[in-house]
Parts: C-alpha cells; sequence; structure tokens
C-alpha cells in the first residue's frame, strides 16, 4: 500500500532522504528522493554536502506549511518573521537586520528559479515534490546572496497520461480551517496540466482587549496574528518528445494578517503575553500578493550534453504596518509599503557521458526594481509634524558565468572543481525623505545623498571538492568552498563591502547493519569576512544608519543525522552544534537602552552570531500497527532549539527563548486512497520567546511561538 508515514518518518533527515516503502519491502529496493543542488538528478546520498531532503508527503504529514515549521526539522536552520522583514539563516549566515540596501544570504528557489525577496519565500509549502536545504556556501550554482546556503522548493508536476491528484481538510483550534488539492490532468499524449490550491484561516492566539480592555469589543477590533491566505499554481507539461520538455508555471498569492502581535517587555505583559492593548489604526494589516510565473525547459540536444534553461518573473506588493507602540495610546502608527518586480533566468549546460570527465557551465542574470513608502512616524511626532516619511527606489542587478569540471581517478575517486564570476550593480535610484510630511507626503522632500548612486562588484566564488568512496555503502568528502552576500550603499551614500564566506568542510555518509542504519557527519569551520553589521546612532532616526563590515568572524560546527527503518518501526534523529563569534568591532549602546544614561562603548569580538542556536535538534519515531486492511500509525517528534540572540547589543530583551516543542500524531490508513490523523502541537504548552524586536529604547518587544493545538486532517489521492 501507499504508506504515507514511512514517507514521513523513514529518513527524512538522512541526508534528508525520505524513503516509500511497502510493508516487508527490503531496504534496498526503497527509492529515494532525487535532489538537483548541483544541477543534476542525483540520490541525496551520492551529494558530497551536508544537505536535508524533504518529500512533498513528508511535509504534508508533519503538517510543515512554512519556513518557521521548517526549522523544526532542519538543524542549523533558523527563519524569524518579524512582519515587514524576515530573518532566514544557516549556520548563522545570512540575513539579520532590517534594510533596504541589505539583501538575503540564504539562495532560495522556487522551481529552479531565484527568489530574490524575503517576503514570499514562507507560502510555497503546498503540493511539493520536495524541499532541499543545503547547508554551508553554495558559491558555485547558487552563485549570489548563497553565502549560507540554499534552498530548492520543487513542486509537483503534472502526470502526462493520467488524472492523478489529492485532496486535504483540516479543522483545528483558534478555528483553524485548511484546504488543499491539487490535481493533474492529461490534455493529450504528450501535454498535461495540474492545478493546486491552498486556502486557510485561523484566528489569532491573541486577544486584543484595545485601550479600553473590554472583551465586549474585540470583535470590533484587529486581532494581530491571524491568518487569512490563499495560494493557487497552475502548470502546463508539453513533453513531445523524450529528449525535449517545456514546462510553464503560473503561481499567485494573497497572504493577509491584522498584524505582527508584538508586546511590549514589561513585567505585566510578561504576566499575560497573549493580551493586547492596541489602539486600532487605518494600518493594523499584513498583507503580501505576488504573481509570479516561470517558464523550465530541458533539451538533450546530443549524447554528450543537455541543456537546461529557466525564466522567471515576479511583482511582489507588500504591507505592513499597525500600533507601533504597542498600547492603548494612539501615539505611534506607521507602515511600509513595498512593489517588487524582477526577472531572474539561467541557462545550463550538463555534460551525458559516462567517461572519467564531468562538467557543467552555465550563466544566471538577476534584474530587480524596488518601489518603496516607510512611515515611521512616532511619540509626539504625531502632534509636531516632525515624523519621517521614505520613499526609495533600490535597484539590483547580477551578471554570473559559472563552471564546474570533476574527473575521477578510479571508481572510488572524484575531484570536482567549479568556479563562478559574479558582476552586480547596487544602489538607489530615488531616496527621498519628508522630515515634515504627513501621510500623504504634502510637506518638503529632500534627496538623500544615495539618491541616483549605484556601486558595482565582481566576486569570484566556488569550490574545491574531493568524495572517495570505497564501496556503495560509505562516502566521505572533503571541500573547501567560498560563497558571497554582495555590498552596497546606504542612504547617506556610504559604501560598504560584500561578505564573503569561506568554507572547509569534511563529512561522511553511509549505511549499516545492511541499510538498517543510514546516516551522516559534517564537520566545518568557516572564516567570515566583511560581516555586514548597521548601527544607527540615533534610535528616532533611520537616516543615521551606518553599515561596516567585520572581518574575521568564525563559524565552526558539527552536524549529524541517523535514521533506522524496520519493518514497521522508523525513528530519527539530526543534531547541530554551532561555535560562532563575531570579530573585531566596536559599537555603542545608545542612551537609555539599559538605563544607561550616556553612551557605552562595547566591543562585540567573541559574541555569538544573530540567529545562530549553539545546539538544536529533531527526530521522531513511529510505529505502523496493522489493522484490518489498513494501518494505524502513532508518531511523535520532539525538536529542541537553545536560545538565540536578534542582535549583537544581546541586552536581555534581545533574547530568543530556548525551547523544547513534541508533537504528536495519530494515523489511520484504512486503504491505499484515504488518511485520517488526529493531531497536537507543542503537546506540553511550552510558552515561549519566538522573536524580539531589534530595538534599544530600554523596554523592548517580544513575540510568543504558537501555543498548544488540536486538531484533525482528512487526505484522499485519487
Amino acid at each position: 500500500m501507499k504508506n504515507y508515514l514511512a514517507c514521513t518518518t523513514a529518513l527524512a533527515l538522512f541526508p534528508g532522504i525520505a524513503l516509500a516503502q511497502e510493508a516487508g519491502d527490503p531496504v534496498d529496493e526503497n527509492p529515494v528522493i532525487l535532489v538537483t543542488a548541483e544541477r543534476r538528478a542525483e540520490n541525496v546520498q551520492d551529494v558530497p554536502i551536508s544537505i536535508v531532503a524533504l518529500s512533498g508527503d513528508t511535509l504534508r504529514e508533519r503538517g510543515v506549511d512554512n519556513l518557521d515549521d521548517l526549522t523544526a526539522e532542519v538543524p542549523s536552520l533558523s527563519f524569524v518573521d518579524n512582519g515587514n522583514t524576515k530573518y532566514l539563516n544557516i549556520r548563522g549566515v545570512g540575513v539579520t537586520e532590517s534594510a533596504p540596501n541589505q539583501t538575503v544570504g540564504v539562495a532560495v528557489h522556487l522551481d529552479g528559479a531565484y527568489i530574490a525577496r524575503e517576503f514570499t519565500f514562507a507560502d510555497a509549502f503546498f503540493d511539493l515534490e520536495s524541499i532541499q536545504v543545503l547547508r554551508g556556501p553554495q558559491g558555485t550554482y547558487s552563485g549570489q546572496n548563497a553565502s549560507g546556503g540554499a534552498i530548492f522548493i520543487e513542486s509537483a508536476r503534472p502526470v502526462l497520461g493520467d488524472i492523478d491528484g489529492y485532496a486535504q481538510f483540516t479543522l483545528g483550534e483558534y478555528d483553524r480551517r485548511s484546504i488543499e488539492g491539487a490535481v493533474s490532468v492529461p490534455l493529450g499524449n504528450q501535454i498535461a496540466a495540474r492545478f493546486a490550491l491552498k486556502a486557510e484561516t485561523r484566528d489569532s492566539y491573541y486577544t486584543n482587549l484595545g485601550p479600553s480592555g473590554n472583551t465586549m469589543v474585540v470583535g470590533s477590533l484587529p486581532q494581530p496574528g491571524d491568518r487569512r491566505n490563499i495560494v493557487g499554481r497552475a502548470q502546463l507539461l508539453w513533453e513531445p518528445a523524450a529528449d525535449f520538455q517545456f514546462r510553464l508555471i503560473h503561481q499567485f498569492s494573497n497572504a493577509e494578517s491584522d498584524g505582527t502581535p508584538f508586546q511590549n517587555d514589561t513585567a505585566e505583559n510578561r504576566a499575560n503575553p497573549f493580551i493586547l492593548n492596541y489602539n486600532q489604526t487605518p494600518y493594523s494589516r499584513n498583507r503580501t500578493k505576488y504573481n509570479r510565473t516561470t517558464a523550465t525547459a530541458r533539451w538533450d540536444a546530443v549524447e554528450a550534453f543537455q541543456v537546461n534553461a529557466v525564466l522567471a518573473y515576479q511583482s511582489t506588493s507588500h504591507l505592513t504596518g499597525g500600533d507601533y507602540d504597542r498600547t492603548g495610546v494612539a501615539s505611534a502608527q506607521g507602515f511600509t509599503a513595498l512593489e517588487d518586480d524582477y526577472w531572474t533566468g539561467e541557462v545550463n549546460l550538463l555534460s551525458m557521458s559516462d567517461g572519467p570527465f564531468e562538467w557543467t557551465v552555465g550563466a544566471t542574470f538577476l534584474d530587480y526594481v524596488q518601489e518603496g513608502d516607510v512611515y515611521t512616524e512616532r511619540g509626539p511626532a504625531i502632534e509636531t509634524g516632525l515624523g519621517r516619511n521614505f520613499s526609495v527606489k533600490p535597484v539590483r542587478s547580477n551578471q554570473a558565468v559559472f563552471g564546474e569540471v570533476g574527473y575521477r581517478f578510479t571508481d572510488t575517486l572524484q575531484l570536482k572543481v567549479g568556479a563562478r564570476y559574479n558582476h552586480e550593480r547596487n544602489g538607489f535610484e530615488r531616496f527621498l525623505i519628508y522630515p515634515m510630511g504627513g501621510l500623504d507626503n504634502s510637506g518638503p522632500s529632500a534627496p538623500f545623498p544615495s539618491n541616483n548612486q549605484f556601486v558595482t562588484f565582481n566576486n569570484m566564488t566556488g569550490r574545491v571538492l574531493l568524495n572517495y568512496e570505497p564501496n556503495p555503502d560509505h562516502l566521505f568528502y572533503a571541500t573547501v568552498s567560498r560563497g558571497y552576500k554582495p555590498g552596497g550603499i546606504t542612504a547617506t551614500a556610504q559604501e560598504y563591502d560584500s561578505e564573503i564566506v569561506t568554507n572547509w568542510e569534511g563529512g561522511w555518509k553511509g549505511t549499516l547493519l545492511e541499510g538498517l542504519l543510514q546516516g551522516s557527519v559534517s564537520a566545518f569551520w568557516m572564516d567570515y569576512d566583511g560581516f555586514q553589521a548597521t548601527v544607527q546612532p540615533d534610535p528616532q532616526d533611520p537616516t543615521s544608519r551606518r553599515t561596516n563590515n567585520v572581518d574575521n568572524t568564525r563559524i565552526k560546527g558539527v552536524e549529524a543525522q541517523l535514521s533506522v527503518l524496520a519493518g514497521g518501526f522508523t525513528g530519527d534523529v539530526a543534531v547541530s552544534y554551532l561555535d560562532t563569534g563575531y570579530g573585531d568591532f566596536d559599537d555603542t549602546i545608545p542612551p537609555g537602552a539599559i538605563g544607561n544614561p550616556a553612551p557605552i562603548g562595547i566591543n562585540l569580538e567573541g559574541r555569538p552570531l544573530n540567529f545562530a542556536p549553539e545546539f538544536s535538534l529533531t527526530g521522531g519515531l513511529a510505529y505502523e500497527i496493522p489493522v484490518g486492511t489498513g494501518f494505524v500509525t502513532p508518531s511523535i517528534r520532539v525538536s529542541h532549539t537553545t536560545e538565540q540572540w536578534v542582535t549583537f547589543f544581546q541586552l536581555p530583551y534581545h533574547r530568543i527563548d530556548e525551547r523544547t516543542l513534541v508533537d504528536l500524531r495519530l494515523t489511520y490508513e484504512p486503504n491505499d486512497d484515504w488518511r485520517i490523523t488526529a493531531y497536537a502541537t507543542n503537546v506540553f504548552d511550552e510558552i515561549y520567546v519566538s522573536n524580539a524586536q531589534q530595538t534599544t529604547d530600554g523596554i523592548g518587544a517580544f513575540m510568543l511561538g504558537a501555543p498548544q493545538e488540536f486538531g484533525v486532517q482528512a487526505a484522499m489521492r485519487f
């Protein structure tokens, strides 16, 4: 039968394998996820990098709906949703601060096409073939913004010649209602279409009582933290011959909520963390809408090589705003409104011969434009008209060529050398400030020095890799790889350099006890030069921000996975240990940040990096019990993450809590086509801070993780 839970738990974290096993089948006959980290479809066990890959069935079964959920499945991965910004990091490398001049450091791809900004990373988790998380610099194949790693999200493809699909319904606490499904329809022998849709609503975990604190008015107030999402995808697959394939994909999304539920970090709010007293403003809303169209083509041109191409266009509208002081006093409000438009593309050639030589060459481009307005008026500025309203238009472009050649000296020993040349142009076509203006930009504008200012960068990245495979059960590898995150220019026309991450890594992947145990271990040391740290001397004046480069930051660690598959029993565990420290960097704690009447000078050297938990663990157990013609499968998953910091100041209110979360599921599969699941997440109802603001106002603000939830889910395949 189609064993959903075997797909869910079996080896999903070695090193990302998810096996689909028929009961009683030998282990070595199980198919595995094919990954495309190096542009070739390869068994994940044969890819000599630290990688975690999860199948679409695994994601559905574990309730992984977004990147926040994915962090509980992938040690070393951190994702924090801050409303108008998202912080995505792997091994402590990515993006750690909010600024229009900053870019991400983890390259996310959807169906092979690069996603340029973090606003739309989290909602593509439906009707998927797999997700692949690559840890460490990916400077050859992913290029710019892959200094921390890369994530490849692959949607399920249309099926030629057959009708295929599924439907899934979820009901849960907080009035959670979700419907998800897809259908693949043949349109002839050579063409097929696939349509997928997911819609979800959920009430907030918080209750906003408003300024009065009266429960009778809750229904008329915004409830930050709620969810109203709809996302859809339409695909067309044309395969006129075995050596040619064309795929056209369009995806749309509309994700809305009443805002981001931060609480001021006070004793009263800590005692009642799920009660808000926001005053209603016209901007109590988060909304992200986008349309994305992707075309891919594969052509086996000759026996010697294959040609692959991908071209994508995305337009995004992002709005976030609300009660900025998070109290019932009508003294602060604001919003951020952004519009993104960009093109991205790649063409590559892959060798197809069976000889000792293996090669890949390719080229990529990115053309990115953003239009943005940021209204930051606060406190008495509303009465005096001294608030600041910004209008910005950051522009980025990148062109790159890359290649890698591999040579197999013997059947067991292979050397690979890859390189990528990147040309980057970043800057602002427009950066205006309205120092006396209101929400309508009615005041006089003042162009900043960065108006129509651009900087260019040329970076060379790549890797050297040595693989040793003494037998089919064991693979050893050693690599030196380099990735980068481009530099740029600030609002005041201050230039700063690129971040460069150099990674020395060695690892093993293999099977033991005739395939019953599978595991992997990787150890790494990363030199992190040019870390982009932004200092804002005046907390009330965003235009005072300065971005500096910090050298000699270091990251070292170990990642390991182990899994077992024996009959109806499956289990896995994965761990990550990180030891991180900033380089030599002087900064100043602003007055009032910790009750200090005057600025305090500090040096950051040796402090742990932001969003880099020292230790993280995930694991699970499941056992399949025959019942009649079907199965009942109880399962448990546990994740543990130590504390993280959200800024290098590391004041008491800048900490994300350590937490241990336990999820339980009980699944009944009466036959091949149906599955019914009862679930409980955060079983012990642990209350923990999942995000903290980077402010240095002496108070701070925090947001909580999801509380205990119960629900049921029904799914069918056809």
